[in-house]
């Protein structure tokens, strides 16, 4: 059983390493569950489940059984297989009326998270669900003890929470104030659906009397889910998207994923080089350009599922060929000092989450979990003690049973056929350029995973360029001498650029490592 006084959380640890598996997510407790299960003879999709499960406890402002995953998973026996898990608008969803601004009920979407999490144990798991939702269960019945970083948001999210009857009976305090960093933070209701559920299986949230609860709260409050779109739902085969790195083979989760977004940057970046010899002003500014380049040709505005006009298919994006040209403009804008156009986006600051595991048989598991925005829909059915996604579909491009876009990137780098790196990020926009730095700061640049997630990274909006801290005057001096605008980012995190979750196989030593990034409040481990 797990305890108040002493969790996993006190002796967390951002970096590990070990002999028989690892385990990297942003929440200690998950980080447990899933070492737990593992050291009960579960393989890494069982922890990987065990993981999921408990970050919904233990994350609310990212994840919980209302909301989406994208799953991609490498097992021993040379399968790589990809979840598509994302939340769904209903059947029967009316469009926006001019200048509607639709929310609350309006914008929860069908739930993928639970299905997910059963396709993956059932399919490809060892163990039996009543044990994979164990861990969470405990979790959710004698609490856990709230961190700096989920304290934020849930400041931030209190007058919002406020609003809904069941999101503030369930997330607030008595008083209407926010739980505090430190604080333990209990959830009987949630504990008896998981219960519930481990008990009779999925089914019991799909079709059952759970299903019947969640589409009378949602009619009787002027949402659109009902029972039949929750017992139509089923997760889907996920997209991947394969490419070739300086020798490494590197598969994403596409589609409804950004994978393809990923592998376009890969593609460009490997038309420069990118090792420690190359002048690091230079090799910032080339990633930056990558980086917008890639982002500039998603089909979709960012911050919206709006298409643009003349957008181009994700298969052209992460064709070799598209690559090839966009790479020319690259340097042709550097020899010219052109900037990249202007871009008023702003990233949303907080929502999602990543765990990534390996085990000694040789599977893999690269899972992203979100419902975003932080905090979701902040809408909870009072009785259920869970809240809701928010379906960006639904607001901004409301077609039925359409599935959630998002840029969830879980990802898995393969180096003679055997999985080397699982990663992936939380951080909307940020994620996938995230994962584009680390992977290169150990594939260019031979750095350790500690030291690649460590090292600070850049983000361009437009001609603005983020730096973490860590750059040196000089890089700053050059890259603005160049035109760049910069943006120096302070060094509590409040503002972050992706959260990285990672472990990986060091074929020399024969050990497994695992890192998260040092903005994040998760952890690592190994059995």
């Amino acid at each position: 059983m797990l305890s108040r006084t002493n969790t996993f959380q006190d002796s967390a640890t951002r970096f590990a390493r070990g002999p028989r598996g690892m385990i990297s997510t942003g929440s200690p407790e998950a980080t447990a569950a899933a070492l737990r299960i593992l050291k009960a003879g579960g393989n890494a999709v069982d922890a990987a489940a065990a993981a999921h499960v408990a970050l919904m406890v233990t994350d609310p402002a990212n994840t919980s059984i209302g909301g989406r995953a994208q799953i991609l998973l490498s097992l021993s026996d040379g399968r790589t297989i990809a979840i598509d898990g994302a939340t769904q608008a209903p059947d029967i969803l009316p469009r926006l009326k001019r200048n509607e601004d639709r929310s609350g009920y309006g914008i929860v979407p069908v739930p993928g998270n639970l299905a997910a999490v059963d396709e993956l144990v059932r399919k490809y798991g060892r163990l039996k669900l009543s044990e994979i939702f164990q861990p969470a269960i405990e979790l959710a019945e004698l609490g856990f003890k709230v961190n700096p970083r989920l304290a934020t948001a849930w400041s931030k999210a209190r007058e919002a929470l406020l609003k809904n009857p069941g999101a503030a009976q369930n997330f607030l305090k008595p008083d209407g104030s926010a739980y505090q960093a430190g604080e333990v933070f209990v959830q009987p209701r949630l504990a008896q659906v998981l219960r519930r559920v481990a008990a009779a299986g999925i089914d019991l949230f799909y079709r059952g009397e759970i299903a019947t609860e969640i589409a009378r709260d949602s009619k009787r409050n002027n949402g659109f889910v009902r029972k039949a779109d929750l017992s139509n739902y089923h997760v889907i085969p996920g997209v991947i998207v394969i490419t070739n790195y300086r020798g490494f083979q590197i598969a994403a989760a596409g589609g409804h994923a950004w994978g393809d977004t990923l592998v376009e940057m890969l593609n460009l970046l490997e038309h420069f080089p990118m090792n420690a010899e190359k002048p690091d002003a230079e090799r910032v500014e080339i990633m930056a350009r990558v980086i917008a380049q890639a982002v500039e040709d998603r089909p979709q505005e960012i911050g919206t599922l709006k298409p643009k006009k003349n957008g181009y298919s994700l298969a052209t994006l992460s064709s070799r060929q598209f690559a090839d040209n966009r790479a020319a403009l690259i340097k042709r804008m550097m020899e010219t000092s052109q900037l990249p156009a202007e871009s008023n986006a702003q990233p949303e600051e907080h929502d999602t989450t990543h765990l990534s595991v390996m085990d000694a048989e040789g599977n893999a598991v690269a899972l992203t979990t979100s419902i975003g925005p932080s905090f979701g829909s902040r809408i909870a059915t009072p009785e259920l003690g869970f809240l809701y996604a928010h379906s960006y579909r639904m607001r901004a491009d409301p077609t039925a049973e359409a599935r959630d876009e998002t840029e969830m990137t879980p990802t898995i780098v393969f180096q003679s056929d055997r999985p080397m790196i699982v990663i992936g990020a939380a951080g909307s926009e940020r994620i996938p350029s995230a994962i584009l730095q680390v992977l290169s700061n150990v594939i260019d640049r031979n750095q350790s995973l500690e030291q690649a997630i460590s090292t600070p990274r850049v983000l361009p909006l437009g001609r603005k360029l983020r730096l973490q801290p860590g750059f040196s005057p000089a890089i700053v001096e050059s890259l603005s001498s160049r035109g760049f605008q910069i943006e120096s980012l302070v060094p509590d995190c409040s503002v972050h650029l992706g959260l990285v979750h990672a472990v990986s196989f060091d074929n020399r030593t024969k050990e497994y490592l695992g890192a998260v990034d040092p903005c994040s409040d998760g952890a690592a481990a190994g059995p």
